[in-house]
């Protein structure tokens, strides 16, 4: 009798917590509320009269807790079938399928409701789709039909039979006449009929509601062996005292199933568990094999003779009884015996499992047809090697590993592990291979059995789960998750890199103005420069390290072995490698496009920095590159990080002052050639209780990066608004209004809102538009040029003076100039400052001067400190000033309006 096995594999951490529901209800009801039956209500209802509010308040606040999460539940079928599956003494859902459930469970966020059912009402459950889950079930072609089925099974299992000990059954042939219990409905129901149908032995087999039941009819002698599951039976055969034999047949997998309505996420969400723990040696998956693996308990050694004495006593009075009847029998019994196992051998031969089989010398006898199937092979083609294994290599094998498994299978009897087989033609495939030794009736190897179970599509699942976690889609480079992986400091933890040392280097690559290219070429064009730059970094780096994508236009580039002394200058030369390849052309099916890149360095020479501070100074020093003009790299230098620390805290307290009100306006008047006060402009100042003064040339640039601008600049426009109905009421018509000039920023005039928020503003403040100036800088008028000159018309019509501040530091061009819909042009401070010494400030001044007159445009200076500037500015022809010669700026209560 051959016999087959399989060995396990593995799976994930330790659980987290759960919440388990466990529902009470009988094996023949289907898990739903069941009705009253007629006469019960009222004498319940007479009886419990005195409390039912209470029970409608409890019912209440069930509904309440219930409402309150978002959890999944899954309703689970649970029958008795230990150790796989079965509910324990006090009522708890246990078994090594329901480890693995919770454990999915925790991961998944599911609420886990287990369902008391026997087998048969289980299977009719699932399929009507009354519960959720099923675990512990083998496929058939007809279950296939009516069940959904996980994709990686959770479990492999074979059948053994198990007798009582009073019960002699040392092989096949012994069946005769007995009485075998097997779990109705199950797939080894139909394969064990199917081969005692083929071999012609007459027994009787009785269907089983569970697998416990018909260990507990065996152990009371009602029947006289039962079929059961190796994991069920090794426990449950101690439990009642049975005895294994040595029939054991049909090598299974088993999976979990839902019905064909349930979500296919569900089973998905198991299979990406599965896959993930059976690829880890030191998953929970593992422990939780162990935890129900087969216990080493015995009988007491004066039970074995009490039981010895016994059996002896019985057996010489049977041989007294029936020796002569049985000599005259004996050889006809041989005969039938010799020909019924001849049947079963061949139908076990001719099963879909690929099998082989070699003499005691390990020459090949014979091989079926689906290992011929499977494999290529014949009898005649298979050559052995020296150790009696077919074409094949195994996982992490060693040299001397052939050999000593030899004799392993000589002392426990088999041998099972993964392999890969060589088929004919030349692929391979991996498979469990199982190696059996056969002893003949002395107790001596008579052959040996190998079987295959091709297990490809597992191991092509688990390389496309390890795909989809580890690597980029578009470009195939591994992602950030194997980046974190991979990166290891360059030195010892706790001691810095010596000279003989090598140090690791991380240069973080973006690609400059990508926006720019998807934006006017599409993304596809886009996702094929990402591809085109992924292979030049990869042809640069070649096997010295690694290139990852960590998304978008990002990616990052790892040297693991650059020499201490040397490290600076090589990680250097090897940033200007980078920036070169990406300046040679890209092509895009005959369409060329130029591409540039900043580059961040990060040595790894700090034993004491985590990769999440590699990182973030990678990223700096890549964003340090491009505030440097872009097309250039950057090393990192803890100046940069000390820099970011001082911005991230001012950002926190300027968030803080904002709310606090910790911010007023300051005031500095406008004036013309004769002096006379024309306006004045609006500037925020800050003053921290922590800080104390903040200059503006310090917060500004934060509050513009951060978004805090958006906040601060309608307050300070607000208060502008309150400010001018002040004072132009207390004027009483004496002199000419005050105009007030607030400063704008790019982003707030990209706000699609900007215009009605300016609006509102001045309406609910009673502030005069006329009243009212908007500087706007340059940068506001890069993006969306038309949408920005509809804001500045619609501005314009309701009153609003419109200025174009620091007017020549930006990349105005006078195409856009001319349409834009403004009132006055601002020179700027830096031309104003060198404008006696410097002639190419004079001559800037000179053509705004002239660009304004011929556009129609005032002209302001601003930044004037001396009568010598302003004198000759006026000469240029700019008769509007600003600056500290006419003021400085001043809180409104110092504002004197005689100015």
């Amino acid at each position: 009798m051959f016999q087959f096995g399989l060995m396990f594999y593995k799976v994930d951490k330790k659980p987290n917590k759960e919440h388990i529901a466990v529902a009470n209800m009988s094996a023949s009801n289907p898990p739903e509320i069941q009705a009253r039956q007629p006469g019960q209500g009222a004498a319940a209802g007479g009886r419990r009269k005195g409390w039912r509010p209470w029970r409608l308040l409890l019912l209440l606040c069930c509904l309440l807790t219930l409402s309150e999460g978002q959890t999944r539940v899954l309703s689970v079928g649970v029958y008795q079938n230990p150790p796989k599956i079965f509910f324990d003494s006090a009522g708890t859902a246990s078994g090594l399928h329901i480890d693995l459930l919770r454990q999915i469970a925790s991961r998944e966020d599911w609420q886990l409701r287990f369902v008391p059912c026997e087998w048969q009402t289980c299977l009719q459950w699932v399929e009507n789709g009354q519960i959720d889950i099923l675990p512990d079930v083998a496929w058939t072609e007809q279950r296939e039909k009516v069940l959904q089925y996980s994709a990686v099974p959770a479990l492999y299992s074979w059948s053994i039979l198990y007798r009582n000990r009073a019960v002699v059954i040392d092989s096949v042939f012994d069946l005769k006449g007995k009485k075998i219990g097997l779990l109705d409905s199950s797939v080894q129901s139909g394969y064990f009929r199917a081969l005692m149908d083929n071999s012609g032995i007459k027994l009787t087999l009785v269907p089983l509601k569970s697998v416990e039941e018909g260990f507990r009819m065996t152990a009371a002698g009602q029947i006289d062996g039962i079929i059961a599951s190796q994991q069920a039976g090794d426990m449950l055969a101690d439990r009642y005292h049975l005895a294994d034999t040595s029939i054991v047949f049909q090598p299974v997998k088993l999976f979990f199933v839902s019905s064909k309505q349930q979500p296919p996420e569900t089973l998905a969400a198991i299979d990406r568990a599965l896959s993930q723990w059976q690829a880890d040696p030191q998953s929970i998956y593992f422990d939780i094999l162990r935890k129900w693996g087969r216990g080493a308990t015995s009988l007491p050694t004066y039970m074995w003779w009490l039981l010895g004495g016994a059996l002896a006593l019985l057996v010489c009075a049977l041989l007294i009884a029936a020796y002569l009847r049985r000599e005259v029998a004996r050889r006809t019994a041989r005969l039938r015996q010799s020909e019924a196992s001849l049947r079963i051998a061949a139908a076990a031969f001719h099963s879909s499992e690929a099998i082989w089989v070699m003499g005691a010398d390990r020459s090949v006898l014979d091989v079926n047809a689906a290992f011929t199937e499977l494999t290529g092979y014949r009898q005649g083609d298979l050559d052995l090697d020296a150790q009696g294994m077919p074409p094949c290599r195994l996982e992490q094998e060693d040299r001397d590993f052939r050999t000593s498994l030899w004799s392993l299978i000589q002392s426990q009897g088999k041998w099972q592990g993964e392999l890969c087989v060589q088929r004919r033609g030349g692929d391979e495939f991996h498979a469990v291979l199982t190696l059996t030794a056969v002893n003949d009736p002395a107790g001596g190897v008579s052959h040996y059995v190998g079987t295959l179970l091709d297990i490809s599509s597992q191991k092509r699942l688990q390389e496309e789960t390890r795909q989809l976690a580890f690597y980029d889609p578009l470009t195939g480079l591994p992602n950030r998750r194997l980046l974190l992986e991979k990166i290891q400091p360059a030195s010892h933890p706790g001691q810095p890199a010596t000279s003989s040392q090598s140090v690791g280097a991380l240069f973080f690559v973006d690609v400059d103005n990508f926006k720019d290219l998807n934006d006017a070429l599409g993304h596809t064009v886009g996702d094929q420069l990402l591809q085109q730059v992924a292979l030049r970094l990869q042809n640069l780096v070649g096997r010295t390290g690694m290139v990852a994508r960590l998304g978008g236009d990002e990616f990052v580039v790892l040297l693991d072995a650059l020499p201490a002394q040397q490290a600076q200058l090589l990680a250097s030369q090897f940033a200007q490698r980078i920036i070169d390849a990406m300046q040679a052309r890209f092509d895009f099916h005959g369409v060329g496009h130029f591409a540039t890149c900043s580059v961040g360095v990060a040595l790894m020479q700090d034993p004491h920095a985590s990769v999440q501070d590699l990182l973030r100074q990678g990223d700096l020093a890549m964003y340090a590159a491009k505030k440097a003009g872009r097309n250039t790299f950057c090393l990192f230098s803890q100046e940069m990080e000390s820099a970011l620390h001082f911005r991230t805290g001012l950002e926190n307290d300027l968030r803080r002052a904002i709310e606090n009100g910790e911010f007023s306006l300051h005031y500095q008047p406008q004036r013309d050639q004769a002096g006379r006060l024309i306006g004045v402009e609006a500037l925020a100042r800050w003053h921290s209780p922590f800080r104390g003064p903040v200059s503006p040339g310090l917060f500004i640039p934060v509050a513009e990066a951060s978004g805090l601008i958006l906040p601060l600049g309608h307050w300070v426009f607000e208060q502008a608004c309150r400010q001018s109905v002040r004072w132009n009421r207390s004027d009483n018509g004496n002199r000419p209004p005050v105009v007030i000039a607030v400063n704008v920023s790019a982003l707030q005039l990209r706000q699609p809102d900007f215009v009605q928020d300016i609006l509102r503003t001045i309406e609910e403040t009673g502030a005069q538009a006329t009243h009212l100036k908007l500087e706007l800088t340059e940068s506001a008028m890069v993006e969306d040029v038309q949408a920005t000159i509809d804001k500045m018309l619609e501005l314009k019509r309701h009153g609003l003076t419109l200025a174009l501040d620091d007017f020549g530091t930006g990349y105005s061009s006078l195409s856009l100039l001319k349409r834009l819909p403004l009132d006055q042009l601002k020179i700027d401070q830096s031309f104003v400052r060198e404008l006696l010494a410097t002639p190419s400030d004079v001559a800037i001044a000179r053509s705004i001067i002239a660009l304004a007159d011929a556009l129609g445009l005032e002209v302001i200076a601003e930044g004037v400190e001396t009568r010598e500037q302003q004198q000759f500015l006026a000469a240029l022809g700019c008769t509007r000033y600003q600056g500290y010669l006419f003021g400085k700026p001043v809180p409104a209560e110092q504002f004197d309006g005689s100015y």
